[in-house]
């Protein structure tokens, strides 16, 4: 398994580290990215987020709602 040797991600990096393409990490993914400076440049993802957001798929309760879902809830 290839681990990240940093712990914060740009979007590609933790849209790789998930498996997914960015698109689809942007559409699916709950998890926030912190904002390291200004501009969306410096905006990085925590593994440990995205590890808890993949680890409650596991879990057998409800997943938490993407982006879209809760934009559609909204509706």
């Amino acid at each position: 398994m290839n681990l990240p040797s940093t712990r914060l991600l740009t979007k590609t990096q933790a849209a790789s580290y998930c498996g997914l393409s960015v698109a689809t990490f942007s559409g699916v993914c709950p998890v926030r990215p912190i904002a390291i400076g200004e501009g969306v440049r410096m905006h990085r993802y925590d593994v440990r987020d995205i590890d808890k957001w993949i680890d409650s798929f596991k879990a057998g309760g409800p997943a938490p709602q993407s982006k879209f879902e809760e934009l559609i809830d909204k509706l």
